[in-house]
């Protein structure tokens, strides 16, 4: 037991534990069916930085023996459009690497919930139902939430328009009459709220967030360009005014919510897949469900600190809900050792040691009810990333 390197005598006890131990413009816009997801790829990298999930604990050396700090949650803001009782978008923004690396994903209202569709939950419970049926369908809860109707998107944009953009798709009037083609369409700030919210007759709900996509690509780009102190208006440090500067600094995926249109036109969503979108966005999500995930205390028993990063982003693709990371008492580590802490959590480690590619799964007891699975790889987990070996 413990974070030293264990001996080849020195096996971690196995069998059951008490309960009591536990828990530009892009290059390519690609344009798919109506059941398919959409994707604007402007950069995609591997997690770096520590701001994917902010590190808070003591002031030490963070690359020394022992080091280990609890994780604050991905910063994500769900951004409500709607005017009156009518919604018209939900998006996700998501700061998976805050100025470096982001996410943007477009839910549309006739996105279908346990409740009713979307656009239902805000005509009866306003933004507070939108962002409770958002976490039932993701399993994770946005940290923070924001409401902004045709007036507010005039605002956001003020200060980098018009905003030309390439769009894939035209809107059309409700006698088919063309507003806005395809190709270069330029909007000035009162024409952004009804494009984001105009539908074009007989269009499903996703072939309509085409537009949503290309209009963010076209704004982060104007406001990656822009010298101006207010390019969004509004606070720094919340809100609009940090996601969207901290969007167009950095690299960031475009994409709709992985789902069908049925034949009452409502969006059944993939459970599978949108929980895929989301571990890979969202490496240290706020959970839905209090206690649905395995909490993980992350080692890195090697010293390399870019491995921590992605060792992190793996097991966040495999749900580990990341809770603290740091360093093993010693490095030296040859085998990745995932170790659960409740007999309960004995099938997540296994996921876990798949999704990492290596090492070896052991029962351990803790005396930390915090922890559910502790994770230390090891010069194994090394070779893979580098392909050494």
């Amino acid at each position: 037991m413990g974070d030293s390197p264990p001996s080849a005598e020195g096996a971690a006890p196995k069998g059951s534990l008490p309960r009591w131990w536990r828990w530009g413009w892009p290059l390519l816009l690609l344009v798919l069916a109506a059941a398919v997801p959409l994707l604007v790829w402007l950069g995609w990298s591997a997690i770096s930085g520590s701001s994917d999930g902010t590190v808070v604990g003591d002031p030490i050396d963070p690359a020394a023996p022992g080091y280990e700090a609890f994780v604050d949650p991905t910063p994500t803001l769900l951004l409500v459009h709607a005017n009156g009782d009518r919604l018209h978008g939900v998006t996700l923004l998501v700061l998976t690497d805050e100025g470096t690396e982001g996410a943007v994903l477009f839910i549309p209202p006739e996105t279908m919930t346990s409740n009713g569709l979307l656009r239902d939950r805000w005509a009866e419970s306003g933004s507070t139902g939108v962002a409770d049926s958002v976490a039932e369908l993701l399993g994770v809860r946005p940290g923070e939430t924001q409401v902004v109707d045709d007036a507010g998107w005039a605002a956001l944009v003020s200060a980098v328009a018009p905003v030309d953009l390439m769009s894939a798709v035209p809107l059309l009037g409700p006698d088919g009459e063309t507003l806005h083609g395809a190709g270069l369409v330029t909007l000035a700030p009162a024409d952004v709220g009804p494009y984001l919210a105009g539908r074009s007759p007989a269009e499903s709900p996703l072939e309509a967030l085409t537009r949503h996509l290309s209009f963010w690509t076209g704004w982060l780009v104007k406001v990656e360009e822009s010298a101006a102190p207010d390019v969004i208006p509004g606070e720094t440090d919340r809100g609009m005014g940090r996601f969207g500067r901290a969007l167009a600094e950095g690299e960031s995926l475009l994409s709709t919510i992985v789902g069908q249109v049925d034949d009452s036109g409502s969006v059944v969503l993939n459970p599978e897949f949108v929980r895929r979108q989301v571990n890979e966005i969202i490496p240290f999500p706020i959970s839905a469900v209090d206690g649905s995930l395995p909490k993980v205390r992350l080692l890195n028993g090697v010293g390399d600190l870019e491995l921590t990063k992605a060792a992190a982003r793996e097991l966040s693709r495999a749900g580990a809900h990341i809770t603290r990371i740091g360093n093993a008492a010693e490095f030296g580590w040859e085998t990745t050792r995932v170790a659960y802490h409740d007999t309960g959590f004995a099938p997540h480690a296994e996921a876990f040691r798949d999704a990492l590619g290596t090492g070896t799964v052991i029962a351990e007891e803790l005396p930390d009810i915090s922890v559910d699975i502790t994770v230390t790889f090891g010069a194994d987990f090394s070779q893979l990333m580098t392909g050494d070996g």
